[in-house]
């Protein structure tokens, strides 16, 4: 409430921070900028796409859109970023539980 954001909008933002700050993280540890192995950003960032799929469940079976953002096409919008959260979970986990 302080913020002035809806819920919706609260939530939005701090994934997106998130994605943004993880993204980061895991550049700079793989360009070792960053002085932290790899694992540890590739973990987070899966966390993160935990912490996310219930939404995401929830925008495909009620096709839920976004407002102020192009509309998902249904069925196959949601398919298609279900297939990228398992493909970009399943890099995270191989970077994660690297040798």
């Amino acid at each position: 409430e302080q913020l002035g954001l809806s819920y919706d909008e609260y939530h939005t933002y701090w994934t997106g921070i998130a994605e943004i700050g993880g993204g980061l993280l895991l550049a700079g540890s793989g360009l070792g900028v960053v002085g932290l192995p790899v694992q540890i950003p590739a973990a987070l960032l899966g966390l993160l796409i935990v912490a996310v799929t219930p939404a995401n469940v929830y925008m495909f079976t009620h096709d839920a859109q976004m407002e102020g953002a192009p509309a998902i096409p249904y069925p196959w919008g949601h398919v298609g970023r279900g297939v990228a959260q398992c493909v970009l979970f399943a890099l995270f986990w191989k970077l994660t539980f690297q040798d």
